[in-house]
């Protein structure tokens, strides 16, 4: 069974606020480029343009054994520290989470 791990489309509609889906826009796009950058991902998350696939939800499935355990104990600590005003841009804790988990 392929567990549902993340849904653009899902964030996306949580809220109307422009500035919300600019933000989940913005932490897609980071998380994504993290996740093919690092090869823990077999799909294609963008278009040709660059821009998020519209439609994009990562399964288990759809990610290396490393990739799950990643978006199971390093995506919720990053993610917290966004919620709690943190720079998107910032992908050290995603960068130390993947190194401890390589190690």
């Amino acid at each position: 069974m392929s567990i549902l791990r993340y849904s653009y489309p899902t964030m996306l509609k949580r809220s109307k606020s422009l500035s919300y889906r600019q933000q989940i826009t913005s932490m897609t796009t980071v998380l994504m480029n993290f996740l093919v950058e690092h090869k823990l991902i077999v799909i294609e998350p963008f278009h040709e343009d660059g821009s998020i696939r519209d439609d994009l939800e990562v399964r288990s499935s759809d990610l290396t054994d490393l990739g799950n355990t990643f978006f199971k104990e390093v995506f919720p600590k990053w993610s917290a520290y966004i919620d709690r005003g943190g720079d998107i841009q910032k992908t050290t804790i995603l960068v130390k989470g993947l190194n401890k988990l390589q190690k």
